[in-house]
């Protein structure tokens, strides 16, 4: 018999938070979230947000876990009543899948919602979509390896595809024009990431708040979300692998932010910093073998300015720094806005995810 227990105390936290490094022990491919991170999910009932998370257990262990997210802000820009699930994973077994979604999409009708989709988080730095193809690959820091078995479980729940993004592996390319700088725009200098985070950290959440806002399952950056993710992230950051690049008034067009590739340490960590191996993972800062493209966006206002290439040269010359060959980025919806982004390099599309979407 499948039990499904609402998280409610810290044990059933730690329960939920661990059940996926647990399931994946012996996936090489597998790479875990911050467990920092994750544990602050139980906190994020707001006014903006409302929130629930279910573990299902069988003979008193855990075989499964799944969250809904009730994103108000979402659903007034969509006009909605839209449910995210989020953090499914589960052991190989339709009985559990069914009797997780069963229980969100309960939730959901209780609190007058008609329709759930996902796998998306409650922001855009979050994990989103059920990874479908290469499972022969290691999955990243910004992106969710699952088992293949993921998409037959999900679907035979009643649920449909309802967009596709893909994940590119971008290589430099043969021959590129270093270029930080036209006679309208230049990236930056300063040799401090906290003084440029300091200084330019509203104009540069404003830019994504105005560049995302159309994309799939983007969420307004709240002032409130700002400091969460700065506080979140700001360890992550290499001043080597930001690109603003700011007009002569100095307001900022371009934003681009890659993180160290720190995959393998995070997984030997099991996704924890308070450990013997987080001091590797400090090291591998240092020495990145590969990084993570987070963000690239440019002002509507600007595009086919060339902005695009400053922050590519801003980029690149940190990679080189690192005699870094590879970059992976986060999934992208192959439109005319995607394809732009990787278009200039060379690029493997290498991983295909897909959201899915359940009328109730």
């Amino acid at each position: 018999m499948i039990e499904i227990l609402e998280v409610k105390t810290n044990k059933q936290k730690h329960e939920f938070v661990n059940f996926p490094i647990n399931l994946y022990k012996d996936c090489k491919y597998y790479v875990p979230s911050l467990k920092i991170s994750e544990l602050s999910i139980f906190n994020n009932n707001s006014q903006d947000e409302k929130c629930v998370f279910y573990l299902a257990k069988q003979n008193g262990i855990v075989v499964g876990r799944i969250g809904g997210i009730i994103h108000n802000l979402y659903n007034e820009k969509t006009d909605q009543k839209r449910v995210r699930f989020t953090r499914f994973d589960c052991i190989n077994s339709f009985e559990v899948a069914q009797a997780l979604f069963s229980k969100i999409e309960e939730w959901a009708k209780n609190n007058g919602m008609n329709c759930v989709h996902g796998p998306m988080g409650f922001n855009d730095l979050e994990k989103m979509g059920v990874q479908v193809s290469d499972f022969n690959k290691e999955g990243n820091i910004i992106t969710q390896y699952n088992f293949p078995y993921y998409k037959t479980l999900i679907e035979k729940c009643g649920y449909t595809p309802e967009a596709s993004f893909v994940e590119c592996k971008i290589m430099e390319p043969n021959t590129f024009n270093i270029k930080l700088e036209t006679d309208d725009f230049f990236n930056v200098k300063t040799k401090h990431a906290g003084t440029l985070l300091k200084k330019y950290k509203t104009q540069v959440f404003d830019l994504i708040n105005e560049c995302y806002i159309p994309v799939y399952g983007a969420v307004p950056i709240t002032p409130k979300l700002k400091e969460k993710l700065i506080n979140t992230f700001k360890f992550l950051i290499n001043l080597n692998f930001i690109s603003i690049v700011v007009d002569k008034q100095n307001n900022v067009v371009g934003f681009g932010l890659a993180i160290p590739g720190i995959a393998k340490e995070l997984k030997k960590s099991k996704g924890s910093l308070l450990s013997m191996q987080s001091f590797k993972m400090i090291k591998s800062f240092q020495k990145p073998n590969y990084a993570e493209i987070l963000f690239v966006c440019v002002s509507p206002k600007h595009q086919n300015a060339g902005i695009e290439e400053l922050i590519a040269s801003k980029l690149l010359l940190g990679f080189r720094k690192y005699n870094i060959t590879t970059a992976n980025t986060n999934p992208i919806i192959f439109d005319e806005f995607g394809k732009k982004l990787v278009e200039k390099f060379e690029h493997i599309k290498h991983k295909k995810r897909v959201a899915y979407i359940k009328l109730i």
